[in-house]
């Protein structure tokens, strides 16, 4: 059986980012950098990878308390990048360093 892969983009949708790992002139939001990601890794990896992009101030979204306080605390940026639950990057949405995240799981073989 394949290992599937969860990433997980969580963000305040307010804050806008900066650049893009693929151009520096590029200006967007991390929901539509999300979006790109999500097509990126069903191309490469259909049915094995889902990306979801998570608004952390919605209502009801008590999940996530540990990772808004240390982002109130600045120890963290948003978009934080979380793979299987595991906080992988924050600050940005690389998607070469998170394709190269998703490779290594992959490698990894099956999930047991």
């Amino acid at each position: 059986m394949f290992q599937r892969v969860h990433i997980q983009i969580l963000d305040n949708p307010t804050e806008v980012v900066l650049f893009d790992d693929s151009s520096s002139d590029v200006a967007g939001t991390n929901k539509i950098l999300s979006d790109e990601l999500s097509k990126e890794m069903n191309y490469f990896y259909p049915s094995v990878v889902c990306v979801e992009y998570v608004d952390l101030f919605m209502d009801g979204e008590e999940e996530f308390d540990d990772i808004k306080e240390l982002l109130r605390m600045g120890a963290l940026n948003t978009p934080v990048v979380l793979i299987n639950g595991v906080l992988k990057i924050h600050g940005g949405i690389p998607a070469s360093v998170i394709k190269r995240e998703v490779e290594k799981l992959l490698s990894s073989g099956p999930v047991h």
